[in-house]
């Protein structure tokens, strides 16, 4: 397994929520007990109000849908707000809450194994990219209707190596999102990119990142697979302008010595 540059993938990830989900109605595990169901009341009513995201009453908003859990140890959609308050105070226990609100839920929710994954990927170790991948797993084989768990899949493969897989889900995904009429964002347009590069499929490769260009121009992962895509045109039209372009967008990379292996052997100017 190999670690790349993932960053912009974790911070451009598409994060869902069902508005009247994150409102606090139409809950995964609503608990009978009274005082949960105050205490996580009280702890949606303060998130909302809570609008310029103050860290100190956050940690008072984690609390309460923590004791709520507590009160209830069925109650999922207590500990997966919990952890969701933890998060916005990049909280590392953020990910334990959403582990076990997922696992209480019986893969019912979208949002926990959406969440879970996202947040393992921020994590950025091994075991957490293996925690990540299985969540995308799961969302194909329990919401095979959404984009959402072939996107992640697309995500995760290069770092595990399965590039062919990864080409494979993101054109399953770009086809979902138009099913379900979503305008295809520039973070997926980006990962197709990035995808037929690791595929050798430059001329094609090239036409997605000139298509985000302006989004992710200034992210490492972009200018590796621009100025790889951008060579290896230059040398089918044996074009030297482009080659020069190349070069150019290559010299701007900064992490150079985190360019994996066999992308590198390819930058050959």
């Amino acid at each position: 397994m190999k670690k790349i540059i993932i960053t912009f993938l974790i911070l451009s990830f598409n994060l869902m929520f069902s508005q009247n989900y994150f409102e606090g109605k139409n809950l995964y595990c609503k608990s009978d007990n009274p005082r949960a169901m105050e205490l996580f009341n009280t702890g949606i009513e303060t998130l909302y109000l809570n609008k310029t995201l103050d860290k100190k009453y956050l940690k008072m908003t984690a609390d309460v849908f923590f004791r709520a859990y507590q009160t209830d140890t069925t109650f999922c959609d207590a500990i997966f707000f919990a952890g969701y308050t933890k998060r916005l105070l990049n909280d590392k226990y953020a990910l334990t809450c959403y582990y076990y609100a997922d696992s209480l839920a019986n893969n019912k929710s979208i949002e926990f194994k959406t969440n879970l994954a996202a947040e393992a990927l921020r994590f950025g170790n091994e075991a957490s990219f293996k925690i990540a991948r299985r969540k995308y797993n799961e969302l194909i084989e329990y919401f095979p209707e959404s984009p959402e768990g072939y996107y992640g899949f697309a995500i995760t493969s290069p770092i595990f190596e399965d590039t062919d897989k990864g080409l494979e889900n993101i054109n399953i995904a770009i086809e979902k999102y138009k099913k379900i009429n979503t305008e295809l964002k520039d973070d997926v347009i980006f990962m197709k990119g990035i995808l037929l590069s690791f595929n050798k499929k430059y001329i094609e490769g090239l036409e997605y990142l000139e298509k985000s260009y302006s989004s992710y121009k200034k992210e490492e992962n972009f200018k590796i697979h621009y100025s790889l895509c951008l060579l290896k045109v230059s040398e089918i039209n044996n074009d030297e302008k482009m080659k020069k372009k190349a070069l150019k967008n290559y010299e701007k990379i900064e992490n150079k010595e985190q360019i994996p292996n066999e992308l590198k052997i390819l930058l050959n100017f």
